[in-house]
């Protein structure tokens, strides 16, 4: 790149220590941050550094933190053209990096985020078997009998079966699969270089978790499986400790 796209660059790189720390911080108005994040968009798509394979590290730092932005009110969709535009760049940097344990991951996380509107849907309108079985007992004490109980966990588990059916619970299995799928190549990729760590594995074992949650019970068995299998190893690893959430 000549001298003039290397000043732009490293104009860029401040502003994106900047988003990173505007983060951190957990501030609550990031609109100014998401502007500047379209600046940067702007910059880089004038530059050849996200094709220069020498630049693999600051390229992941760069599209990380905006990812992290794109996303940061992951529960109402992110900012889809900020969240496109990473999901792209994440793709380039695999085409030129095959094996890069990053990439993989951010992509994961990617799909990942995407689904999680439809999550949070889902956990709104979800309450049938649990909401049964959470009261079981204390409805059994109050002349509730056992074959009422049954007959209502059985309504309630046709009733949950029959939403499996529906737009959210299609729209995040679709989501997800390739969250698993780049999340399970990441660990795999990691595991062989060496660099495994605590926070891939749980973030792999929640992407599974997620699966399971919206898979039929005749396949989400082995979503689960593969969620334990990361998080037991995850807890194995010397100095990392699962979230009290994962550990329950």
């Amino acid at each position: 790149m000549t001298s003039n796209a290397e000043r732009r660059i490293a104009s860029v790189k401040t502003q994106v220590k900047q988003i990173y720390l505007a983060l951190q911080e957990h501030e609550s108005d990031l609109q100014s941050s998401v502007d500047t994040a379209r600046d940067i968009m702007h910059v880089i798509g004038s530059t050849t550094f996200m094709s220069r394979p020498g630049r693999v590290g600051d390229q992941v730092w760069l599209i990380e933190g905006l990812q992290r932005l794109a996303y940061h009110d992951v529960d109402g969709g992110g900012v889809r053209d900020i969240a496109d535009w990473c999901l792209r760049h994440w793709l380039r940097v695999l085409a030129n990096h095959p094996e890069n344990v990053e990439a993989h991951r951010g992509l994961g996380q990617s799909w990942l985020w995407r689904a999680q509107p439809c999550l949070a849907r889902i956990h709104g309108e979800d309450g049938s078997v649990s909401s049964v079985t959470s009261s079981d007992r204390i409805s059994l004490l109050s002349g509730y009998s056992e074959a009422e109980y049954e007959r209502d966990i059985a309504e309630a588990t046709t009733e949950a079966n029959s939403r499996l059916h529906t737009a959210d619970y299609v729209e995040a299995r679709g989501l997800l699969l390739p969250s698993t799928e780049y999340f399970a190549k990441a660990v795999q990729a990691a595991d062989a270089q060496g660099i495994l760590t605590g926070d891939l594995l749980a973030s792999a074992a929640e992407s599974y978790m997620s699966l399971g949650n919206v898979s039929y019970t005749t396949i989400n068995a082995q979503y689960f499986r593969t969620a334990l299998g990361y998080l037991k190893r995850a807890s194995e690893l010397p100095g990392y400790m699962l979230c009290s959430y994962l550990q329950r």
